[in-house]
């Protein structure tokens, strides 16, 4: 008969087991041992041995035989408790015994069925305790039952069968035993802790093991046990094939076997393999070359692996050291003298491992030098009379590798004390350069002679002179007119405002300026070949003179003038052609003369402005009296009825009745302008009797004229009548009511459309009404 027993530790487990060997059949049963809370998960049946027919009306469905002997007398119970809290998982459960059989199971002294969803309990565990009614050993199906019974009373020696099936639901449970016997657990009554086996490393997958030298240390004088070992975890759990020689071992874990001789229980440990090689470094050496091209080697320095090593012998090829022939070997590992290239080790670990490897030989870098690689003649760029620069970027130009060796510079006068990494010269300087190794190999030295070159050489450029020809107070210029005074060997050239900028390269400005003051321009040249160099541009801004009694003037548009633009310059040129101070006869118009004066020529404008023409804005007439109103021109002005006689006076009295002409012209007796005008006769009486005479006062002749107003009021200077939109007709009405006879006043204005001269008369007249 094939068994399961274990020792049931002190955590929770959960065993799977082939199909063929799981525990859901009382011939592949697990042993328990001892008190210790139990978690399984039962999956399927195997043969059908719970019959329906025998109790609690079930059968297996996921089902898990289990075996447990008393130790102690006494009672003996458990709380079986889903992980699911799920009224639908439902666990029932047989007890068969005392000192049964597989086979010969017999009846169940305890079983319960019952279904908690189906029997309204508050939770879905079952078990055996104490607490029950005597003679409550067996409940169910279905709603019969609370889903526990009444507790074993066991004897010591007595073995049972717990058969524990999940018909419904699922998930695993956890068992926890109640009363106060005490199960068989010869393990926990062990007098000596037994051994632990520390981890194989297998280095060499030939060597022989034999676990049998392990039993003495993992029983500890434990009495009452027997150990074996096994190639696989499940050949331990069922004690088969077992390993009873030595055996090389494979890249997986073995398993030993913890026997009780006096029960059936057992536990199963693992013995931990690290399958691994004994894996060797290829280390790189170095050493110093010497003229030779040879080096001397300390082969013991390479690191070839961290195991403890017992031996390490070295050779000149692989096959020797493979082979390790005694004699072959490299007498003198410290101290190997060579050419490069490359030498082999055997190695023996303390564990028995052994295996071979190549140390690579190599120099360390050779210290160099070629100083003719930097061009040492340099550009005093920021034209300070002085240079600077770092030996830092100087280093990997003369040197290859440069970060292999330690770079020093010196003074050739003092070739002991380093210099810093930041140097200035003022005149041609030799600094040497040493080149050392950082292993302690020799120095190599070279000389760089730091030289300041030669500058683009310029020309003395006299200060300009700008002349402000418009008098606009800024006179734009071009810088690049005038690079050339300078030098024609620049292939650029930018512009500064201050020496300092062009020195520095700071604040370049555009070619194009606006000269306002005297000022300087700072000019830097640079080429690809010669250093750069600055000049300096002066530009003296110069004002022209202008004349002071030079004036716009007005004249008579009829007239000619002559201007002089006075003394006290060096040359005129007139726009009339006139090259004296005079301009000569100039007409109404825009004119100029160009004045020259130390140099500077400046056009000056002047006009010959016609005068304003005299418009005769207004003429009124009042009881015979004119009054002329004027505007443009020049004042005072001069009126005249006749153009011969002439008055300061714009007021003419007794004006004849009829068609006249008024004259005007201002202060500058030019073309007078010409007005004519009537003094109308003006009706003083109307009489609205209807017999045809003097009916109306009629003006509607103003209808063609602009702007006209025909305005009648009485004594009071309440109006009673306005004329408007072409009724200019009169007739002696207030509206329609007749007014008495008396006196009344009216005023004529209109503006004639083709001059805009304003006619204005004021007169009074008789109404007379029988």
């Amino acid at each position: 008969m094939k068994k399961i027993s274990f020792l049931v530790s002190l955590f929770l487990f959960s065993l799977f087991f082939s199909q063929s060997k799981e525990a859901n059949d009382c011939i592949n049963y697990i042993q328990i041992c001892g008190n210790q809370s139990i978690s399984l998960n039962p999956t399927g049946y195997g043969v059908q041995e719970i019959n329906q027919s025998i109790s609690c009306n079930s059968d297996e469905n996921n089902s898990l035989w289990l075996k447990f002997t008393a130790k102690t007398t006494g009672t003996l119970g458990f709380d079986l408790i889903p992980a699911d809290t799920d009224l639908i998982v439902d666990y029932d459960f047989w007890v068969f015994g005392p000192n049964v059989s597989c086979g010969k199971i017999g009846t169940p002294i305890r079983c319960s069925t019952t279904n908690p969803l189906a029997a309204l309990l508050l939770d879905n565990h079952t078990g055996m305790r104490d607490s029950e009614p005597a003679g409550d050993f067996h409940e169910g199906p279905a709603e019969l039952g609370d889903g526990y019974i009444k507790s074993l009373n066991v004897v010591a020696g007595e073995s049972y069968f717990l058969v524990i099936d999940r018909p419904v639901g699922n998930g695993a449970f956890t068992l926890n035993w109640t009363g106060t016997a005490i199960l068989e657990d010869p393990f926990g009554v062990a007098p000596n802790p037994f051994g632990i086996l520390n981890p194989i490393d297998v280095c060499n997958p030939s060597l022989l093991y034999d676990f049998s030298l392990f039993t003495s240390n993992i029983l500890n004088s434990n009495p009452d046990f027997t150990v074996t070992y096994y190639n696989t975890y499940e050949d331990a759990t069922y004690d088969e094939n077992r390993i009873t020689s030595p055996i090389t071992l494979n890249n997986h874990d073995y398993y030993y076997r913890i026997q009780s001789t006096l029960t059936e229980c057992f536990r199963v440990e693992t013995i931990k393999v690290n399958y691994k090689p004994l894996i060797l470094s290829n280390p790189e050496i170095e050493t110093c070359e010497n003229s030779l091209g040879q080096g001397i080697f300390n082969l013991t320095s390479a690191s070839l692996t961290t195991e403890s090593i017992s031996s390490i012998k070295y050779y000149l090829t692989l096959q020797d050291a493979q082979d390790h022939i005694p004699g072959t070997e490299i007498l003198d590992p410290s101290r190997h003298i060579s050419s490069g290239g490359s030498v082999f080790a055997w190695v023996v670990t303390t564990s028995g491992c052994e295996n071979s490897t190549e140390i690579f030989l190599n120099f360390y870098p050779v210290p160099n030098v070629d100083t003719a690689l930097y061009d040492s003649n340099l550009c005093d760029n920021d034209l300070d009379n002085s240079i600077s620069l770092r030996f830092s970027d100087i280093t990997p130009i003369i040197v290859s590798n440069h970060n292999d060796f330690e770079v020093y510079y010196y003074l050739a006068s003092n070739p002991t004390v380093p210099l810093p990494d930041n140097f200035t010269f003022t005149m041609n300087t030799n600094v040497i350069v040493e080149v050392r190794s950082k292993n302690g190999c020799p120095s190599v030295f070279g000389t760089i002679n730091f030289k300041i070159a030669p500058q683009i050489t310029l020309s003395t450029v006299s200060p300009i002179e700008i002349c402000d020809s418009d008098r606009s107070g800024n006179e734009p210029v071009n810088l690049h007119d005038y690079i050339n005074l300078f030098t024609t060997q620049a292939d650029t050239t930018t512009f500064y405002e201050t020496l300092d900028d062009a020195k520095k390269q700071l604040n370049n400005i555009p070619a194009s300026q606006d000269l306002k003051i005297s000022r300087s321009y700072f000019f830097r040249f640079e080429n690809s070949i010669n250093c750069p160099a600055v000049g300096e541009l002066k530009l003296i801004f110069k004002n022209p003179k202008i004349s002071g009694s030079l004036q716009d003037v007005i004249i008579c548009k009829e007239n000619q003038i002559v201007l002089d633009a006075g003394s006290g310059f060096d040359a005129y040129l007139w726009d009339s052609g006139s090259t004296n101070s005079d301009s000569g006869a100039l007409s109404v118009g825009d004119h100029w003369v160009d004045l020259t004066f130390d140099g500077c020529t400046t056009r000056q404008d002047v006009k010959v402005i016609a005068e304003e023409e005299v418009i005769i804005k207004i003429l009124e007439i009042e009881n015979d009296r004119l009054t002329i109103t004027v505007t443009g021109g020049t004042s005072p002005y001069e009126y005249s009825l006749d153009g011969i006689n002439w008055q300061s006076s714009n007021i003419f009295n007794n004006l004849p009745k009829g068609i006249q002409k008024v004259y005007v012209r201002s202060a500058k007796k030019c073309i007078p302008t010409v007005r004519e005008f009537s003094n109308i006769n003006l009706v003083n009486v109307i009489t609205p009797n209807g017999d045809g005479k003097n009916d109306v006062l009629d003006y509607s002749t103003l209808r063609l004229k602009n702007n006209v107003k025909f305005k009648i009021f009485d004594r009071f200077g309440r109006f009673v009548f306005i004329g408007k939109d072409g009724n200019y007709i009169w007739d002696g009405k207030d509206g329609k009511k007749l007014l008495s006879t008396g006196t009344f006043w009216y005023t004529l204005e209109w503006t004639e459309p083709d001059t805009e001269v304003i006619h204005r008369y004021n007169a009074w007249i008789l109404l007379k009404n029988r």
